[in-house]
């Protein structure tokens, strides 16, 4: 199969229209030559000293992440720093890189249909609408329960610890989920009268709002509500029939410790 990176991105650009991506992000290819032909594909959350490792180790050339590898400019690069031991690393290596942020975050099978799905919601909906159809995140419904039988169900199918805020006796049914940085949704969650946001990255005051909202929050932390993103990638390429070694790198390098 003479599959070439160019290949792998028109195929990403066609099913997941980076054109829709939003203005500040950068999803794309990102480093590496085209004209390459793919051995093999790492899927990872974001580009790591240790996941450019883990694909030279599998022999695979092109890892594809969720977090761009060039978002903000720059300006300088040092000998010594991470990016640039990352760039020599994968020009050392011929490893190419290509990027799928806000693409992913958007589609109705990337991101968030994994993490509703993993949440048990039903009668399922676009939660915070963005432009030609797509949107962020998903607002759905579980049977009336409580708040507390509802996070022992999440336990069970997380597998990770979760901080929570909310009155754990309250009955809820409405539920918006978010994978990533949610703090912005909390005001679209009131006003679609959801019972609980479940997503990552609030501070003191986002909690304050929700809660004198009578909205309850979860926070399952920005790597555990987006990996499942990674999953859904490996299926759309499953489905294509893709006959490539496709690897998933899951070490979550900002786990939470809770003493």
């Amino acid at each position: 199969m003479n599959f070439k990176v160019s290949d792998l991105v028109e195929l990403l650009n066609t099913e997941y229209s980076f054109y829709l991506q939003e203005d500040w992000d950068n999803s794309g290819f990102q480093i590496g030559n085209y004209e390459d032909e793919v051995g093999g594909i790492l899927l990872a959350l974001d580009l790591t000293v240790d996941s450019i490792n883990y694909a030279i180790q599998n022999n695979i050339n092109c890892i594809l992440t969720h977090h761009p590898l060039f978002f903000e400019k720059i300006q300088n690069l040092q000998v010594n720093s991470d990016l640039y031991k990352k760039l020599e690393l994968l020009m050392q290596n011929d490893v190419n890189v290509i990027s799928i942020h806000t693409p992913l975050d958007i589609h109705p099978n990337g991101v968030n249909k994994f993490l509703a799905d993993k949440c048990f919601l039903s009668n399922k909906e676009v939660f915070i609408d963005y432009k030609e159809g797509y949107g962020y995140g998903i607002i759905g419904s579980i049977e009336n329960d409580t708040f507390k039988n509802y996070l022992a169900k999440l336990k069970n199918s997380f597998k990770f610890p979760m901080l929570y805020y909310g009155n754990t006796d309250n009955i809820i049914s409405k539920i918006a989920v978010l994978g990533g940085s949610g703090a912005f949704s909390i005001k679209n969650a009131i006003s679609k009268k959801a019972d609980l946001l479940i997503s990552s990255d609030f501070k003191y005051h986002d909690i304050q709002l929700a809660l004198e909202n009578n909205l309850k929050i979860i926070d399952l932390g920005h790597y555990e509500s987006e990996i499942f993103g990674l999953l859904s990638l490996k299926e759309f390429f499953i489905n294509k029939n893709i006959d490539l070694k496709i690897l998933i790198y899951e070490n979550n390098i900002f786990k939470r410790n809770i003493f």
